[in-house]
């Protein structure tokens, strides 16, 4: 990178390009900045040796931009920690005093300290209360309980979590790509039937949904239903039978929405998954041994583990919407198409009814019902939230994407991190799991891990600027880029490991403690979000 001294000046013509009028040119200001505290940023530390490039430089504008998100309010001390790059030891405040003697100048070393430091909260005297939530993330603390960890700190909850990916993996669901089945020999030799089972998933889930409003009595007074629609491309993809079914009107793609109500229907927070998977690399790859073959993965980090979560998540929302807890509405969303080839399809269709009001979802028996008065005021997307990596392991992403209201979302999820770490002390003190030390994924993949001590999760807020975040791979980056305050929940991610499309993407890589865990600190987010009495602010 070079600073240039003769920086551009005047400005810039344009023209239409089909039209072009020279007499009427439109003008083109720019607008220059010269602010000092980032320019002490990209001159004073280029040299060190860190663990990659500018490190030191690029955690200062995040925490310059941040700052600037919070709406130039001072940012939270622990809210700064987690959304900078640094050793896993390292704390904020040695940080900030290490910065002067980084530098080259340390004059402006100094300067730019005390300028960050007028971006955060005073240091606490004393330890903060950890067992409280905001009540908004951007204005004061207001200590509250937690609305869900009765229902999900509890053995029972595992199992039935467990169970569920092990239904969806296992079961009867095999062809579960949005393409399936493709017509190629490779393909048809290693098929073990020839239709796409995306159909048949969507009624089990719609069925277990119908299942839970009826438990709750609450028949009549929840929205379930399916957002239809059919999958067009510039294209053929003729050899897909997914999308050939599409153009012959045999089948059609389909979003799955419940509605779970709040006291304004007018707001909505969405709580969402894709519940297709992905091909199977090992078996296409030629390199790898494949054969060329599309074969649909198992699926069960990538994404059941998320689709239980949502249908475990149901009965517990009903639950509080029946006790007027809910501010606005909570949307269940089980989007299609994530994966390739249909590249975030479900997330596409969605956005583009949100974006133009139209959204409307079938519910059966030629019934309808129009959500196109509802606001989408923010929306929590998991993505593989089972395997525990190795390296960096009990590690949670919280990656939002652009703008001030994906931050206060992202707050309500590290507030929700922080309340489960509190009470994993309470909770492993039972004498049913006192002692028992951390649990160990199954060795065969059918029997359920046994009980073990809760899992404290360590949050990550990954920026969107940040490299290690997974917004950009996943449905969450279509939202944000239509300006909806979006945040993604998931693992710590490894592209490069076994069970990532491939055929071990089976209960063997399931860590069922740190799966429940982030399972538990989503739910807790969600109904955080929904409760507040102030939504997330919409991008500026």
């Amino acid at each position: 990178m070079e600073l240039l001294s003769n920086k551009l000046q005047g400005y810039l013509t344009a023209y239409t390009h089909n039209t072009a009028d020279l007499a009427t040119p439109i003008e083109l200001w720019p607008r220059l900045q010269s602010r000092k505290p980032y320019l002490w940023a990209l001159s004073n530390f280029e040299d060190l040796k860190e663990h990659y490039r500018r490190q030191t430089a690029l955690n200062i504008v995040r925490l310059l931009d941040t700052y600037r998100r919070w709406g130039e309010k001072p940012l939270p001390r622990d809210l700064a920690q987690r959304i900078l790059s640094l050793p896993e030891q390292e704390k904020i405040d040695s940080w900030l005093a290490a910065l002067p003697g980084k530098a080259n100048d340390p004059e402006e070393g100094e300067l730019l300290r005390q300028e960050l430091e007028r971006c955060l909260e005073p240091a606490p005297k004393h330890a903060p209360e950890t067992t409280s939530i905001r009540e908004t993330g951007m204005d004061a603390v207001k200590p509250v309980q937690s609305m869900t960890f009765a229902f999900t700190a509890t053995r029972a909850f595992e199992e039935a979590w467990w169970k569920v990916i092990n239904i969806l993996a296992n079961g009867a669901y095999v062809n579960k790509n949005t393409a399936d089945c493709v017509e190629d020999p490779a393909t048809l030799a290693r098929l073990t039937h020839h239709h796409r089972d995306l159909e048949p998933l969507a009624e089990y889930l719609l069925g277990r949904y119908r299942q839970a409003i009826a438990s709750a009595g609450m028949e009549g007074k929840i929205i379930c239903g399916e957002m239809r629609f059919h999958w067009k491309t510039d294209f053929d993809f003729a050899a897909f039978g997914g999308w050939m079914k599409n153009q012959q009107d045999q089948t059609c793609e389909r979003n799955l929405i419940v509605v779970i109500p709040g006291r304004n229907h007018g707001e909505a927070v969405m709580m969402a998954d894709h519940y297709d998977t992905a091909y199977r690399e090992d078996v296409y790859e030629k390199s790898q041994g494949g054969t060329g073959a599309r074969i649909a993965s198992a699926g069960a980090d990538d994404n059941h583990s998320a689709t239980a979560t949502l249908l475990q998540a149901a009965p517990i929302f009903l639950q509080l919407s029946q006790q007027g807890l809910l501010e606005r509405d909570i949307w269940l969303v089980h989007l299609t198409g994530e994966e390739f080839p249909s590249d975030c399809l479900g997330a596409r269709e969605l956005a583009r009814a949100l974006v133009e009001d139209s959204l409307c979802l079938y519910l059966g028996n030629g019934q309808t019902a129009d959500l196109s008065n509802t606001r989408l005021v923010g929306a929590y997307i998991m993505d593989m939230i089972g395997h525990n990596r190795d390296y960096g392991a009990d590690v949670i992403q919280i990656a939002p994407g652009r703008g001030r209201g994906a931050l206060q979302l992202a707050w309500h999820a590290h507030d929700a991190n922080t309340l489960w770490n509190a009470g994993t002390v309470e909770w492993n003190s039972d004498p049913s799991r006192l002692g028992m030390g951390r649990g160990r994924c199954s060795e065969d993949g059918i029997q359920i891990p046994q009980i073990a001590e809760h899992l404290q999760v360590h949050d990550e807020i990954r920026l969107i600027e940040d490299p290690r975040s997974s917004l950009f791979n996943t449905d969450g980056q279509i939202f944000s880029d239509c300006g909806i305050p979006v945040v993604l929940i998931m693992e710590n991610y490894d592209i490069s490991r076994s069970g990532y499309h491939d055929t071990m993407d089976t209960m063997k890589n399931i860590d069922l403690d740190y799966g429940a865990a982030l399972a538990s600190v989503a739910i807790e987010t969600v109904a955080i979000a929904a409760h507040c009495k102030t939504p997330p602010l919409l991008p500026d």
